[in-house]
């Protein structure tokens, strides 16, 4: 039964009705200069049919180690049992599909880094899937938009569906603001420069969760990613202007915001084909940005 709901569900998102959306009309920005020396790696604690868990392991030259999510917490069927029906039907099937095969420390600790050694985590936003890991890991600084840390507020306050009630818990006394800046970077108002040398730039996508992000990263080779979250599910939604599936709809807090990205990512890969665009899930889009899981970690 639970393989059969589980076929489902991934078919409705591969082969679901996605309905054309408009374009969105952007001004094209200058960027803040890129940095340089920061090292990346994809980190990926499962893989299931096309789609995947994953991290990227930045480390930069002076300020230190941080990862761009988490996935999905080892503890995840403990986790979900405060859910019921409906809710609780669809957290046992797609995303316990990407709990993860080892603890987060763990598998950090098998690529050669100290997981206490981390400088912050960086989750895109604060779905089950994105921060769990955090819970496997010796309490590291959790970096997230204000917006953001007022939805895991909520989570610790009432059992609601954006925040698992033993994630909110965990996290709440770990988050650090991010600090935006109201200056443009590409085509978003305000952006906030993590390290100072445009190496790694946030900025607020809000429309799946309120405080949603992207992160773009400028990888060794000087290619830029842009690690979306899920603000698509995958980069044809970007190429064809179209919104997500019906099954995937319903995770997001703001239809109409989330819509609004689409059509931003899409002005913003026609204006920058180079730019290697990051759906969380995708596991495509990861194996063209880095190749494969692993290959280039310990990011020290």
């Amino acid at each position: 039964m639970r393989r059969s709901a589980l076929g489902f569900i991934v078919l409705s998102v591969l082969l679901g009705c996605r309905p054309r959306l408009d374009a969105v009309a952007v001004e094209s920005r200058t960027p803040v200069a890129e940095g340089s020396g920061v090292h990346a790696c994809w980190v990926e604690s499962r893989a299931t049919l096309g789609f995947t868990a994953s991290a990227i392991l930045i480390h930069h030259p002076t300020g230190g180690s941080i990862l761009i999510d988490a996935g999905n917490s080892s503890n995840f069927d403990a986790e979900i049992e405060p859910y019921e029906g409906q809710t609780k039907r669809w957290l046992a099937t797609f995303p316990a599909a990407l709990a993860p095969k080892l603890p987060l420390d763990e598998l950090l600790r098998e690529l050669g880094v100290d997981p206490a050694s981390l400088t912050a985590v960086v989750p895109t936003h604060a779905h089950l899937d994105h921060i769990g890991g955090i819970l496997d890991l010796p309490e590291p600084p959790v970096w997230v938009s204000e917006e953001e840390a007022a939805l895991i507020e909520r989570g610790r306050e009432a059992v609601i569906e954006e925040v698992m009630p033993a994630h909110a818990e965990a996290v709440a006394g770990l988050i650090e603001p991010l600090r935006f800046v109201d200056e443009p970077y590409e085509i978003f108002d305000r952006h906030a420069d993590l390290f100072g040398d445009g190496s790694v730039v946030v900025v607020p996508m809000p429309g799946h969760t309120p405080g949603s992000v992207g992160v773009f990263v400028t990888l060794p080779d000087h290619r830029r990613v842009f690690h979306v979250g899920d603000a698509v599910n995958e980069r044809a939604q970007v190429r064809k202007l179209r919104g997500k599936t019906l099954a995937m709809k319903r995770t997001d807090s703001d239809r109409v915001a989330a819509n609004v990205n689409v059509g931003r990512l899409h002005a913003l890969a026609e204006a920058l084909p180079e730019l290697a665009i990051l759906p969380a899930h995708e596991r495509a889009a990861w194996v063209d940005a880095f190749g494969e899981p692993t290959s280039s970690c310990p990011a020290g």
